[in-house]
């Protein structure tokens, strides 16, 4: 794993200037020799395969430098002609290159963007000292692909490209020098990084002509710092040739370990110090100094020790010691990371690789004084939807959990033999199965030199929904999620998600209060994910904003700015608390209130969501939705909803309601630009309560997602056709399904929606299936003053369910013999009578001569009918009050997790 090959990989430089340690060896920290590799590709026929593999990748490369040695170091991306040592960039993207050195120089990248018109061309494709008058011969990826002449600025990042095929090319046949004495090997992969080095050693940092950010970003050879990911190559191939070098010319070593010196200063001088740039930089850092020697060899006194310190112990205004980053970007309270789920998994991973170098290549042991990664370690499942990927909230999609990181911790674990040996491994086997194998698929390079590793997990003592809770908060990301029949025996294709997000921490969207809901496999409300990439329109206009999310826009004016933000919402209310077990409250519902003020409008929004489960296959999920302007004044409120599906139906009474093209949401009518990336808009008003169904038809399968819905004369309905999501990871759903348009509802509100709030039910069903949510109508509940909502929700067997929600708990609503006070309550009731009252978050709850009453504070009951009898459960001390029939009239429970009703 790479977890392995940054320790031994790049290890492999022992000290290129540490004459007096034996070749295998680095601060002190054995490295396997050469004799043990050989013994190992002797008896494994895997190791044999991966060794075959990395000699057909690079051999007749190898063959044909030794007849033609300017061919492979023609196509290096330099300045073969200008020579020029200082480049000039404006607006994020090359503008020119002045200056000359007396060697051809490292040509930077032609834009910050790596969206490009033009396709990287293979080698065999790459003219020979291409580069003069800063143009590129490439070849066009539309318009029956012709090749032309191409402004550098206009290329992307394909001079990075070139180069780093190059650089892999020179690793690997440096790695068959070291393991064949092969010289042939050796001489390619030397001259590519006498080529490359000397002419890094000559550029100089970049300047912006704007003097913007660019100039606090741009790396030697990348814009972004981050993207100088050739540093690690070329300090394995420099490794791996240390007795080529110094044969063949000593002297390089100090040109060769000035530019990495220079590399590694630019990484710490330049970039973001608070999110995952600053742990992408010291890996970048840490790989520069393996190569290099004691402090004592430069006259600076800047060499090994020097840049390992200041990864360590740094405190520069762009670069971070990782105590600072880890206190800075964890909540100790979650143990999640302040950035978008696949970030948050990739800066675990990145913590734990930078540690693990520093104890096998440095022989630093710093995994004891970072312990906040085991509490992130733990949270890892957490992000997971009960299909096994990861929520889609912000910059990301979904996708597989990544267990390297755990991987690390528990190699570093079974090495100190520490207690939580065990705990990790479990674990990692309950993550093994369902994660993303890429990063376990090493370089044949990476394999031979790393060795076989973990000899697989072990079988899963218990499944992930053991290390998953029915609600999960984590602050620093402003996120929610409930969980619902998760540790069901089928939960993959019958479990119910509902994730709520606001907009805290980095790679972010403005979305307000935002709404994913996962059921029947998949995530059929899904997430929009981040476009055709950070620097294109698409993004900035739709997909990180208000339009693109399951949310509520005000007035068509709600925006802010995306990526770094600080617009998280306040968390009123949860049942069951955040990370509380499974067994410790009432199985069958959850729920989650949030409050948001939206800065655009200075408007105050709350959503509440509710899961509540019918039986092992039905579920339905409580939505309302409150929002006004602070001051009054309100045109109208937009609820979006966008789902997974090829068609969407909006009905009532069981006929199709008939629908009109509209020019209602646009620009040109006051609404964000986002909105005209909507098209084929259809207008039409319901006075009545209405459903719209979203149609969903896969390979395999038929899903249906049902909105029951209210209308009103001051609400319109429009079908939409908006961008497809691009959160879909590849390969989850059909290409012509992913890049469908995605059939998007939005119910406009005219004047504020508090009084009379967005209250919609949601259930998902699949063909064949009956649905057990038959109808929902909206009241008003006595009391509410404005406040309360109510809806009489119909399910099949003669059952219904009343569900009240307040913006004020302190109100007593009523309705006939039912009474609420408090935020969130359902009263079910079927042939027997009643079947449940359940009270979240208030004081009591009555219904059909029962009423249960917290005796103290407010607090979160339930109290439901199974076939062995009456169960209850509580957040606090609650009293029970049962019609006169009852076998016993009055109760006093203590708080409890489930437990039979004493007496009954």
């Amino acid at each position: 794993m790479r977890t392995a090959v940054c320790a031994a990989v790049v290890s492999l430089a022992f000290g290129a200037h540490a004459e007096q340690a034996p070749p295998g060896a680095v601060a002190g920290s054995p490295l396997p020799p050469v004799s043990a590799v050989r013994e190992r590709v002797a008896a494994d026929p895997q190791a044999a395969v991966q060794l075959a593999a990395l000699e057909k990748g690079v051999r007749p490369y190898v063959v044909r430098h030794r007849e033609d040695p300017a061919w492979i170091i023609s196509r290096l991306q330099m300045y073969w002609q200008g020579h020029h040592t200082q480049v000039f960039v404006k607006n994020s993207v090359y503008d020119h290159a002045e200056g000359r050195a007396p060697v051809p120089t490292v040509r930077f990248t032609g834009a910050r963007d790596a969206v490009s018109a033009y396709l990287t061309p293979r080698l065999e494709d790459v003219k020979p000292y291409m580069g003069e008058n800063d143009k590129l011969w490439l070849q066009r990826r539309d318009g029956g692909q012709p090749w032309e002449w191409v402004e550098q600025s206009k290329s992307g990042r394909i001079i990075e490209s070139i180069n780093m095929r190059i650089a892999e090319l020179a690793r690997d046949a440096a790695f068959l020098y070291w393991y064949q004495d092969d010289e042939a090997a050796g001489r390619f992969a030397y001259d590519i990084l006498d080529t490359y080095l000397s002419g890094m050693f000559y550029r100089e940092l970049p300047s912006d002509l704007r003097h913007g950010h660019d100039q606090n970003i741009v790396g030697l050879q990348s814009f972004e710092v981050i993207h100088e990911d050739i540093l690690g190559p070329l300090t394995e191939t420099y490794s791996f040739l240390q007795r080529y070098v110094a044969r063949r010319d000593p002297a390089k070593r100090q040109l060769f370990d000035g530019a990495l010196r220079k590399w590694a200063d630019v990484l710490l001088l330049n970039g973001v110090p608070w999110n995952n740039w600053n742990l992408i930089k010291a890996r970048f850092v840490l790989q520069a100094a393996s190569v290099l020697g004691d402090d004592a060899a430069y006259s600076d006194g800047k060499g090994r020790q020097y840049y390992v310190n200041t990864v360590l112990n740094g405190h520069g205004p762009r670069h971070w010691s990782l105590q600072r980053l880890m206190d800075f970007g964890y909540d100790p309270a979650s143990g999640m990371w302040n950035e978008s789920p696949g970030y948050s998994m990739n800066v675990f991973g990145d913590f734990t690789e930078c540690l693990e170098m520093l104890e096998r290549v440095f022989g630093i042991d710093y995994f004891a004084k970072l312990p906040a990664l085991s509490r992130a370690a733990k949270a890892l499942p957490q992000y997971l939807l009960p299909n096994g990927r990861t929520v889609g909230f912000g910059d990301t999609r979904y996708e597989l959990p990544r267990v390297q990181g755990l991987d690390r911790l528990l190699d570093h674990a079974e090495r100190q033999n520490l207690p939580q040996a065990g705990e990790y491994r479990r674990l990692l086997a309950a993550l093994r199965d369902g994660a993303d194998g890429t990063g376990d698929r090493l370089r044949p390079v990476h394999a031979l030199v790393a060795g076989a590793g973990r000899e697989g997990a072990p079988a899963a003592a218990a499944p992930v929904s053991a290390y998953q809770t029915p609600t999960y908060y984590s602050a620093n990301t402003s996120w929610l999620i409930q969980r619902n029949g998760y540790a069901a025996r089928d939960a993959a294709n019958e479990a119910l998600a509902v994730s709520l997000v606001g907009s805290n921490g980095n790679h972010a969207h403005a979305n307000g209060l935002a709404m994913e809901i996962f059921a029947k496999g998949w995530s059929l409300a899904p997430e929009s994910g981040r476009g055709s990439g950070y620097f294109q329109a698409d993004y900035a206009d739709y997909y990180s904003q208000f339009p693109a999310h399951n949310t509520v826009v005000v007035d068509g004016n709600s925006a802010y700015p995306a990526m770094k933000i600080a617009q998280p919402f306040k968390l009123l209310a949860t049942y069951p608390a955040p990370g509380a077990a499974l067994a410790s409250a009432y199985p069958g519902i959850t729920f989650g209130e949030a409050s948001f003020i939206e800065p655009a409008t200075q408007s105050d929004q709350r959503r509440l969501l509710a899961t509540v489960r019918i039986d092992d296959k039905h579920a339905y999920v409580v939505d309302v939705f409150r929002s006004r302007r602070r001051e009054g004044g309100d045109r109208y409120h937009d609820y979006l909803y966008h789902g997974l599906a090829q068609t969407m139906q909006l009905s009532a009474g069981g006929a199709a309601l008939p629908a009109a093209p509209t020019t209602d949401l646009s620009f040109a009518g006051g609404d964000l630009t986002g909105y005209e990336y909507w098209y084929d808009k259809q207008e039409l008003k319901a006075y009545g309560p209405l459903q719209a169904r979203f149609d969903l038809k896969l390979p395999n399968d038929e899903l249906s997602m049902r909105l029951w819905l209210q209308g009103g004369k001051e609400r319109q309905f429009y079908s939409v056709k908006a961008p497809p999501s691009t959160a879909w990871a590849a390969g989850m759903l059909p290409k012509d399904l992913a890049q469908m348009p995605s059939p998007t509802l939005v119910v406009r509100q005219h004047g504020p929606a508090w009084a009379r709030p967005f209250a919609v039910v949601m259930e998902a069903s699949r063909k064949g299936e009956q649905e057990a949510v038959q109808q929902v109508t909206e009241f008003v509940p006595g009391g509410g003053g404005g406040e309360a909502v109510g809806l009489d929700v119909q399910l099949d067997g003669q059952r219904r369910h009343t569900v009240f929600s307040s913006a004020d708990p302190a109100r007593a609503l009523t309705r006939g013999s039912q009474s609420m006070s408090g935020r969130f309550g359902i009263a079910g009731v079927g042939p027997r009578g009643l079947e449940l009252p359940f009270l979240g978050d208030g004081k009591r709850i009555g219904a059909e001569g029962y009423r249960l009453e917290c005796e103290e504070r407010a607090c979160s009951a339930a109290l439901w009918r199974t076939q062995a009898g009456w169960q209850y459960s509580a957040t606090g001390a609650v009293r029970l009050r049962a019609p006169a029939a009852a076998r016993k009239r009055e109760y006093r429970l203590p708080a409890s997790a489930p437990a039979p009703l004493p007496g009954a």
